[in-house]
This record gives C-alpha cells, structure tokens and sequence, in this order.
C-alpha cells in the first residue's frame, strides 16, 4: 500500500486521481521542480474532493454528449446541449446532500471540475438546482421544502429573479410588487411596466419552471420592503407560461451562451400565500407583519447571510477561469521559444524573460492565494447555510453581515484580478493566443460577467465600504461575537499601528511573508480611517449621508474595500502555507504568498507613501523584490501550472497541453477544422467580383 506522507495520504492513491503527466517539451521544467506536484494540490484539496473530480471528469470523458465541436454553435444550439449535459450530469447525483454535510469541500470540487469543462454547464447547473433549492432552505419553511424535493428530482427547474431592468445593484428601488389579499389568503404579483421586468434570469429563458422573485411585500397599504416568493412559472409538463406570465430569453450575449439568461413580468399574477420565504418575516393570514427579530436591521442581517451565497460561489467562478487560463499561458511560454543569448544554440523559452514572468508568474500566485482561500470560503459558507437549516448557529445577524461585508468586497477584488490576468494570459501567447482554439478567450469573456452580477463591483463595494465605516468609531470595543470570521483583526491596535512607519529596508525583509502582513495591516487600518475621516469632513461641511458617501468613493472608499478584501486573503495565505506540513511545497507556497502580497502592495504604493509608511527607497526594494521572486519562481512555474491543471481534454487549449507538443496540436487544429481546406460556397463572389459593380453610365 505504501506508506503515508506527511500530509496523511498515501502517495499511490494521489497517483491513482492523478496519473504521470506526459513526456515532452515541458521535461526540462518539471525536472527543475523542487516540490512534489501532487502533494501541492492537497493545500486546497483533499483526497475526496480529488477523487470527486477524477470520477466527474472520467463520467463526461466517456459520455459522447460531452465531447468538445471545433465549429460554433448557434445560440440555440448551445442552449440545446448545455442542458442536455446539465440533466445529464445532474441525474449522476455525485454529490447527494449527505455527503455535503459529511464533507462541504466536495460541493466545491463539483463545481470546479464541471468550470474546468464548461462555465455555461456549470453556472445553469448551479442556477438551475443548487441557488434555488438553498435559497428556499435558508429562508423558507418545512412547507417550502417541497419543492426542494421537487427540484432534487429534477422534476421542476428553479431560477433566482432578483434584477430588474431598471434596478440591479439598489434593491431597494425594485418595482414588482407582492400585494396580500386577506379575503383570498393570496398575494398579487405585479409588474408595473417594462422596467419593473425581472432581467438577466439565469435558466429562466427557456426552462426554468419555477423562481425565487424578490419583491415589495405590501399589506394593508405598507410597503415591508423585499422578500422573497417562491413563483410557478411554467407548467412543468409542458414548458407553456401560466396565465398572468409573460416570460421570454434575453438574446445572446458576449460569453455564458450555453445559459438562457430571461425576463419575466407579472400581470396581476396570483400565488398562494404560502409562497412566502417568511422564515425571517412575512405576513399572517390577516395580513399584519411578524418577524422573530425586533430589530429589522437584524433580519436583514440574517437574510444576508444567505444572500451572500452567489457572491461567495462567484469569488470561485473567477478563480476557475484564472486557474484554466494561467495553466494554458505558463505551459504554453515554457514552450515557446524566442531569441536568445549571442551565439547561443537554441533560442530561450519566452518564461525566461523578465516581462513575460512579470506578466505572469504573480497572477499564478494570485491563482494560488485565490483557490486556497475560495475553497476554504465556500465551506465556511455551506457550514453557515446547514446551520442555519438545522437552526444551530448562534450568532447569524453578525456573522451574516460580515459575510455579507466579506463576500462583497472579495467578489471584486477576485473578479478584476482574473479580469487583468487573463488579458495578460491572452497577450502573453501572442497572436496563437488569439485563436478560439487556445481557449483563453472565451474564459476572458465569460468572465467578464462575474464583475457585473450579484453585484457591479464598484457598487457591491459600497456594501463593504459601510459596514466598515460603521466599525471604525468602535474599533476599540469590538469583540470576536462581532466580527466571527475574524475579519476586522486589523483594528487591533488600530491607532498604533497607523502611527509606525515601516521599519524593514532591505529586499528580504520586504518580502518577507510575515512582515508583507503587518504591511497589510497598517494599509487597511490607514484606508479605514482615512475614509472615515473625509466622509465625517463632509458630513460636517453640510452634506448629506449620501452625498458625503457618493463624494469619498473614488481613492478612498473604493479602495478601502479592495484592500480590505486583499488584506483577509493575504492572512489566510499566510496561514495556511505556513501550516503545510510537506516542507517543500510549504517553501514554494511561502515564495508564492511573498509574490502574491508583494505584487498587490506595489500596486499600493502611492498610499503607501501618502500615509507615510514608506520613505527613501522602500518602493524601489518591494519592486526589485517582485522580481526576485518572479525569477526565483520560474524554475517551479510549471509544476506549479499542473497542480492546477485539470485533464488536457477538459482544458482544452492547443496551447496548453500537458505534453507541450503546442505546434502539432496546433496543425492538427488547423489541419482538420470543419471546411478549413476546402472551396467555399461562395468562390464565385470572389473570382467574378467584378460582375457585381453596377454597370457605369
């Protein structure tokens, strides 16, 4: 059998998942390696979340409806199949509800291995089954989970309707409404006009037979404000709107094709009373409003914790896309040679050079700092949603908000950060990077989403921003009931730490894993109160909340919450490379958290200097120490690409294979692309051209 490794698994049963890897052009790094690629993954995975995804990937493998086309599909054709393979996929049922509360990283690990395939499948999965089902078990009752039961047969389809045309980000502004009729013991949904339109509805513009719709909750004349209504769209039999529906698909879109995002609108739509998610507030059956909380900033709290789920499963979105596209760009710039030393045999793979590691080697240790921290994040949050079910957590309000406030900021800082590295991926492969068949593309734009829903960023971060704002003037009496994920850590000390200046001069010392932590702490704290100050300024020159809120966005609140977002991932990053108990991969992770926290800093550095934490030349040092460490990486750049890597059908890419053979792939992509050698149609609109010109007078 073997025995076990310091990590307590047997090196043969990593191998069984995670077969040798392929001969090639890639050798000569992989020899370079100081670390053992496989024991690398369980820094974020364990062996049942890695046998999740072998056996996934082995089902789609050998299933013909999940084999890749060259041509692309219409957009009807790719609604088509991704949900056949959806169906098909769900009906497996890999991941039933007691292994998620045995194991909570294996609801992860599904969700990674289908993005490693498809983002389209994996959000209309998602969509469809998972969002729906938990939304009506966090916020429903036991005569609600019907349709949870309903929905884990696959006998109806669920969607969340929460956007409007006109409202998105402002929850507050939504216009439907959800008006109670005590006489019919129902509520009237209704839609006012078009921009009162539920919009952008994942899975609702085709299939979905069933939507949580969040609307105004009117009884006897008073607007309680947004709740949620679990509404029959569909007939499940037979796909047709009910009467008072009117329902549709929003057209194609710039990525996510396979997903049919819709739009619906109620006309004076009756639903039973019991459709109310009323766990944390609703009506009686004589219309009077009753909550369990006395405060309704407590209910609210409550609700966001389970609110905050999309944007939690979205922080991992972004890291699926990164992690595909910075294996695909460092596999493929390990291969790709270019110039060269004077005189020199061979030319040098472009991963030698300076701007190509700049380019890429920090965003491979963001892809690192990113996956240990969603994987970790999304348990904290399907722990908190299976508590919250069974009605065993004990600090909801506040641990809900801090969720909210969490999953708020580190939503945008995750998203732009996959934003910029898969431009950069893209740009690092050069023109073959353009080709639809290198497999960046369609990640970048597919990405591209993830900035804007559950959330524009800019605006989410105001959610962060806030909450932050509110914790400042406390910052001396707040204790670990307050902030239960440890978040606001930084304000230890707070006034102390904003008075130090940094004491490190030298390129060690600023890369130094712990001091790039205190680093942290001094920038977070600084933002913070800074922030605090210009908003109290305004306040006192006259302005209104608002508008003293509105006028210290731009460098002050924006990124107060950004930073916030970076310092929280920063400390996990830490801790956990730290704690790895394989002394090789543990050295590479602490290079890779130095690089990761080093490169964000940098990027920091005007305020760094403003605040007058850094003087002289300490910029200078953080800077030729990002370098180092990029230099100082690349030797284990690839090793540290197929940790990430899923298998090369999945992946995908001509580019970025596990074997490096990029250009036969490439020919024989090129080579046997439907109708790329042959005549077109259309050959006569070329040669008689010229019998098209309108004759001259």
């Amino acid at each position: 059998m073997g025995s076990i490794n310091q990590l307590g698994v047997r090196d043969e049963q990593l191998r069984e998942y995670l077969p040798d890897l392929p001969s090639g052009a890639l050798d000569g790094y992989r020899k370079k390696a100081s670390f053992d690629w496989r024991r690398m993954k369980l820094v974020y995975d364990n062996l049942a979340s890695i046998k999740l995804k072998h056996d996934i990937w082995k089902f789609m493998e050998n299933h013909p409806l999940f084999h890749h086309t060259d041509a692309t599909l219409t957009l009807d054709e790719q609604r088509h199949i991704t949900t056949k393979r959806m169906y098909a996929l769900y009906n497996e049922n890999f991941i039933p509800m007691e292994k998620i509360v045995e194991d909570p990283r294996v609801f992860q690990a599904e969700s990674e291995a289908m993005f490693m395939f498809d983002s389209s499948l994996a959000v209309k999965l998602s969509l469809t089954f998972r969002l729906f089902s938990n939304t009506i078990q966090g916020s429903g009752r036991a005569h609600h989970y019907h349709f949870v039961e309903a929905a884990q047969k696959a006998q109806i389809g669920g969607c969340f309707a929460l956007t409007e045309v006109a409202h998105g980000s402002n929850a507050k502004g939504m216009r439907t409404t959800a008006t109670y009729s005590p006489e019919k013991k129902q509520f009237v949904l209704h839609s006012a006009d078009f921009e009162a339109a539920k919009f952008w509805v994942g899975s609702l513009g085709k299939c979905a037979t069933h939507a949580v719709v969040y609307a105004m909750l009117i009884s006897k004349g008073k607007n309680h404000g947004l709740h949620t209504f679990v509404v029959p769209i569909r007939d499940p039999k037979t796909l047709k709107p009910y009467p008072g529906v009117v329902v549709g698909d929003i057209g194609e879109k710039i990525g996510l094709n396979g997903v049919d995002n819709g739009f619906v609108l109620f006309n004076n739509y009756h639903i039973p009373k019991e459709s109310a998610l009323d766990k944390h507030g609703g009506v009686d059956d004589n219309g009077d409003y009753k909550t369990p909380f006395k405060d309704p900033s407590k209910r609210f709290g409550a609700a966001l914790g389970v609110l905050s789920g999309g944007r939690v499963h979205i922080t991992s979105i972004t890291t699926n896309y990164l992690q595909k596209g910075i294996v695909i760009a460092i596999r493929y710039s390990a291969v790709r040679k270019q110039f060269g030393a004077e005189n020199a045999v061979e030319e040098s793979p472009v991963l030698e050079y300076q701007q190509q590691q700049i380019r890429l080697l920090p965003y491979l240790a963001v892809t690192y700092a990113h996956r240990i921290f969603c994987n970790w994040f999304a348990v904290v949050h399907i722990n908190m949603t299976i508590n919250s079910f069974t009605g065993s957590e004990t600090s909801s309000a506040a641990r809900g908000m801090e969720m909210h406030a969490l999953s708020s900021g580190v939503k945008p800082a995750c998203g732009w950060h996959a934003r910029d590295a898969l431009q950069h991926a893209r740009e690092c492969c050069g023109g073959h990077g353009y080709l639809k068949a290198a497999g960046i593309g369609e990640l970048r734009n597919d990405n591209d989403a993830n900035c804007t829903y559950e959330g524009e960023n800019s605006l989410l971060l105001q959610q962060t921003s806030n909450w932050l704002l509110a914790a400042w003037p406390r910052r001396h009496d707040l204790g670990p009931e307050d902030h239960p994920l440890g978040s606001l850590t930084f304000l230890e000390n707070a006034d102390a730490t904003i008075a130090s200046t940094c004491p490190w001069k030298t390129i060690d010392e600023l890369t130094d894993p712990a001091n790039i932590v205190q680093m942290y702490k001094w920038l977070t704290a600084y933002m913070l109160k800074i922030t605090f100050e210009k908003v109290d300024k305004l306040k006192k020159a006259g302005k209104s909340n608002l508008e003293a809120k509105n006028e210290s966005q731009s460098y002050n609140a924006v990124a107060l919450s950004v930073i916030y977002a970076e310092n929280y991932i920063v400390n996990h990053f830490y801790k956990t490379a730290n704690d790895f108990k394989d002394p090789a991969c543990r050295k590479v992770l602490l290079k890779l958290m130095s690089l990761y926290g080093a490169f964000l800093l940098e990027k920091h550095m005007a305020t760094l200097y403003i605040g007058g934490y850094f003087t002289g030349s300490q910029g200078l040092q953080l800077r030729e120490g990002v370098l180092q460490l990029c230099a100082a990486l690349a030797p284990e750049a690839v090793s540290l690409a197929d940790t990430l890597a899923p298998p090369d059908w999945c992946l995908n890419s001509v580019l970025g294979m596990a074997d490096g053979e990029v250009y036969k792939h490439l020919q024989n992509r090129v080579m046997t692309y439907p109708g790329a050698m042959t005549r077109p149609e259309w050959w006569k609109d070329v040669v008689f051209w010229d019998s098209y010109i309108p004759s001259k007078l």
